[in-house]
């Protein structure tokens, strides 16, 4: 058990003096791990007797065990900082080699055979890939047409037809906004292409073609807090970019 669920657990027997040398260790947690109790309890200003009785509050033996449990967690943290950039690190290799050896056919005619190519990407990372994806297409000769930061009204629904294609950017693809725009493009018989985690969700099954990625998660600390890399996002942007170009120089020497 870590000390934070003892503390949870006993914490109708503590103090305000209690609460207080609490919240001075697990905001030096490293640091109170190497101390003498004698140290702590100046620091804390509190005497030697209420660290101890802090401990004992905690159903510990005394302030040496509670410095075993300090010196376990912050050991585990150590670990877990390392975990988490391997973890990261075998994300994007498995994520690099995953693309790598998918078939981007299907959406580089999707693309080519298009009139025009709007692109829509549903969060902030989403849209800055959009733009990067605008900017290289354009480079290569091609012009995607964003419409970042507007309302998708019914101005935008009447514009688009059936010779269009729709790029969608979507993590999760089940956003309210993407899934509403995927069902109206359906019914519009405008063809759609998303780009989505590889999992089940809406916006995938509304699309004529998807490209999967798959991204890492790591947590920071007990209280769950994650971070998910989307490195691979921008990974894709450029593969699909020289897919596409590549695709492109086959079907024109084919007319």
């Amino acid at each position: 058990m870590r000390l934070e669920e003892l503390v949870n657990k006993h914490y109708d027997q503590l103090n305000q003096n209690d609460i207080h040398i609490w919240r001075y260790i697990v905001r030096n947690k490293k640091e109170c791990s190497k101390l003498t109790i004698e140290e702590l309890a100046a620091l804390c200003n509190v005497s030697r007797t209420t660290i101890l009785r802090f401990a004992q509050k905690l159903s510990l033996k005394g302030f040496s065990e509670l410095k075993i449990y300090l010196k376990w967690e912050t050991s585990k943290e150590v670990e877990k900082e390392t975990d988490a950039i391997k973890i990261m690190c075998d994300g994007y290799t498995r994520a690099i080699n995953d693309v790598s050896k998918r078939d981007f056919t299907g959406a580089c005619k999707l693309i080519y055979e298009a009139n025009r190519v709007f692109i829509y990407g549903s969060g902030d990372i989403q849209m800055v890939v959009a733009r990067q994806l605008k900017m290289m297409f354009l480079h290569g000769g091609e012009c995607l047409y964003d419409f970042e930061g507007l309302s998708v009204d019914e101005t935008f629904f009447s514009l688009v037809n059936p010779n269009d294609l729709v790029i969608l950017i979507s993590l999760n693809g089940e956003s309210n906004n993407v899934v509403e725009l995927a069902k109206k493009m359906k019914l519009g018989n405008v063809k759609v292409l998303s780009i989505t985690k590889l999992k089940d969700n809406t916006l995938a099954s509304l699309s004529d073609e998807n490209i999967y990625i798959t991204t890492s998660q790591i947590n920071f600390d007990s209280n769950i807090r994650t971070f998910e890399s989307t490195t691979i996002l921008y990974i894709l942007a450029e593969i699909l970019f020289v897919n596409y170009s590549l695709y492109k120089k086959k079907r024109m020497l084919e007319m």
